[in-house]
Formats: structure tokens, C-alpha cells, sequence
């Protein structure tokens, strides 16, 4: 063995690292920003979390202190019930003079369980001998398990990561074992590629969609409260938006392991950013607002919605979900046939 030679190769092929900015960045920014996008993301309480009270309680000054809810009251509880069942509230503490009773949008654990501590706390602080009693939920099981939280979110992370996955791959494969030439070369155009792309791939998202909220549905026993067919469409419609994406990085990498790179450091912001994992909630400012520009974050909230809250269409975030994700795929799209066009 001859360690002069391979002094010679590792320092080569250092050399040859360094020189590839886009390994490198692969290999030293990406596990960094990855590792701070989990701290950031993972493990804090939400916070602005919008509740209601009913009555009077010296409790409720308690409540309008706490730095995570952000408390309103009415006089009527029935107003403020139908406030929760519309989505613009998680909870109504209502006062009954020797009690608390909680009525929840039991459809996030997390959140639901930091407004019980949050209620809790202040008990001990202003009135320890009062009773706290939970009602029955507005949305969701009274019995909620984390898995009632997170398979809708990974079933959004699922048609979303494998999608892309399987589109970047077959095109790059096809660049580069000549097929696309010889297409372009036949006079096809660069759109028709791409949406013949999308028709034969569709096919294979109808398979995946449906297994995945089948597994969820019948083998988990996740909740379903709502329609299934819109479910499934709001899935089918991810996928392609997802597939468009994986089009869209294909014109940008040379090789399946470029396209690997590419693909790697999106996946992984999605799975901590859109509320899969964790509620979009206690993300701090800034990452906040750049998870609502991912279209995984409205799918993720939509499909918890459509299962957990029994929503429709006729609910602004479903019918926004469905725009938000098409707008996504269609920008995508058109990114590809205008990158594609370019490279051929």
C-alpha cells in the first residue's frame, strides 16, 4: 500500500470538492441551515393564539397577560362557539361562577394542550379552588392522540416528496440517456414534452394518493370528517404541483445525483416549515411568514381541516388551498418549459 498515492487521490478529489460550489454548499451549508431550522422550528409553544371568554372572571385579567393567547370576550356563547367552529378562534373558556369550562377545536394537540396549561396556570395564580372542566370538542375527538395531528401532514409530505422525487429522476435519466434530443430533434416542443411528462406521471399519483389516504383512513383509524373525494382532489392536485416542481429542478441538474441535491435541501424546510410536525404557530417571526409562501403549508392545514373539522370548500382556507397550490404548480411549469427551452 502506497500512502504517497493515496495522499495524492484524497487531496484530488478534496481539490475537485472544493471546486464544486454546489457540492460544497451540499455538504457544510446545508446540514447547518438544516440543524437551525430545526431548533427554530421544533419544540416552541404557539404563540397569538386567539381564545374567547364568556362572562366574568378575575381569571380572565389572568389570561389577558399570558404572552402565548390572545383572549376576546363575549357575552354570548353560542357567538362565540360558531368563532371556533369557523376557524377564528381554538377555544372558548366560558365562566359558569364555581367553574371553568373549556369548549376546543380539538383538530391541533399541541395547540390545545398549551391553552390548557396557559388556563391552568392561571387558576393556581388567581382562583386555585376553581374547577376546570372540558367540554365536548367543536372540531375533532375528545380523545385526540398526535397521530390525529400528524398523518394529514404527512400524508401532504408524502404525495409532495415522492412526487418530485419521481419526476426529477425520469427526466434527468432521459436527458441524459439521449431520448430528449432525439424529441426535440423530431421537432417536438419543450411544453409538449413536459405535459407529456405530467399525463404519464398523473397516473401513477392516482395510485399513490389513494393508498395514502387509504393507509391513513382504514389501517390508522385517522378521523375523517369530511368529503373524501375532495380530500383525494386536493392530493392529486399537490402531487402535480409537486411533479411540476421536479421538472422545473430536473432543467437545472446535469445527473440524478445533482438532482439529488437539489431536491434534498427543499424537503426538508417543507417538513419543518408547514406545520407537518409542528404547528405553523410557534414559529418565530419571519419563518412564519415564509411557511405561508409554501404551498405544503395550506395542503398540510386544508387536509387537517377537511379530516379533523369536517370543512368544505365553501370554507376560505379550502377553497384558498386549491388556488395557492395550482398557482405554485402553474409557476413551475412555466419555469420549466422556459428553462428547457433554453437548455435545448
Amino acid at each position: 500500500m502506497n500512502w504517497n498515492r493515496i495522499g495524492a487521490i484524497a487531496s484530488r478529489k478534496f481539490a475537485s470538492i472544493r471546486r464544486d460550489h454546489r457540492m460544497f454548499a451540499f455538504i457544510i451549508m446545508m446540514p447547518a441551515i438544516q440543524i437551525l431550522l430545526f431548533g427554530f422550528a421544533i419544540g416552541a409553544s404557539p404563540t397569538n393564539l386567539d381564545v374567547i371568554t364568556v362572562g366574568e372572571h378575575p381569571i380572565f385579567s389572568e389570561l389577558e397577560e399570558s404572552e402565548l393567547l390572545v383572549t376576546h370576550n363575549y357575552s354570548d356563547l353560542q357567538a362565540a362557539k360558531e368563532q371556533v367552529e369557523n376557524g377564528e378562534a381554538w377555544a372558548v373558556i366560558e365562566s359558569n361562577g364555581s367553574s371553568l369550562t373549556i369548549h376546543f377545536d380539538a383538530s391541533n394537540q399541541q395547540i390545545m394542550q398549551t391553552i390548557i396549561n396557559e388556563v391552568r396556570t392561571a387558576l393556581q395564580q388567581s382562583a386555585p379552588s376553581l374547577s376546570l372542566k372540558i367540554a365536548e370538542p367543536i372540531h375533532g375527538e375528545s380523545e385526540s392522540e398526535f397521530i390525529d395531528f400528524l398523518a394529514p401532514g404527512i400524508m401532504v409530505l408524502v404525495c409532495f416528496m415522492f412526487s418530485i422525487i419521481l419526476t426529477t429522476m425520469a427526466f434527468v435519466g432521459e436527458r441524459n440517456d439521449g431520448t430528449l434530443d432525439r424529441l426535440f430533434a423530431a421537432g417536438v416542443q419543450p411544453s409538449e414534452v413536459l405535459i407529456g411528462h405530467l399525463a404519464a406521471f398523473s397516473f401513477i399519483i392516482v395510485g399513490q394518493v389513494s393508498v395514502v389516504i387509504g393507509i391513513a383512513v382504514m389501517v390508522f383509524d385517522i378521523p375523517m370528517h369530511g368529503s373524501l373525494l375532495l380530500l383525494f382532489s386536493l392530493g392529486l392536485l399537490l402531487g402535480w404541483a409537486a411533479m411540476c416542481l421536479g421538472l422545473f429542478l430536473s432543467t437545472k441538474a446535469k445527473s440524478e445525483f445533482q438532482a439529488l441535491q437539489l431536491v434534498l435541501p427543499i424537503i426538508f424546510p417543507v417538513l419543518l416549515l408547514s406545520g407537518i410536525l409542528w404547528p405553523v404557530e410557534a414559529l418565530p417571526f419571519g419563518l412564519k411568514e415564509f411557511s405561508m409562501l409554501l404551498p405544503t403549508t395550506w395542503a398540510a392545514e386544508s387536509f387537517r381541516s377537511i379530516m379533523m373539522r369536517g370543512w368544505g370548500l365553501s370554507n376560505p382556507l379550502i377553497w384558498k388551498s386549491f388556488i395557492i397550490v395550482f398557482a405554485f404548480g402553474a409557476v413551475a411549469l412555466i419555469a420549466a418549459a422556459k428553462s428547457l427551452k433554453v437548455r435545448s
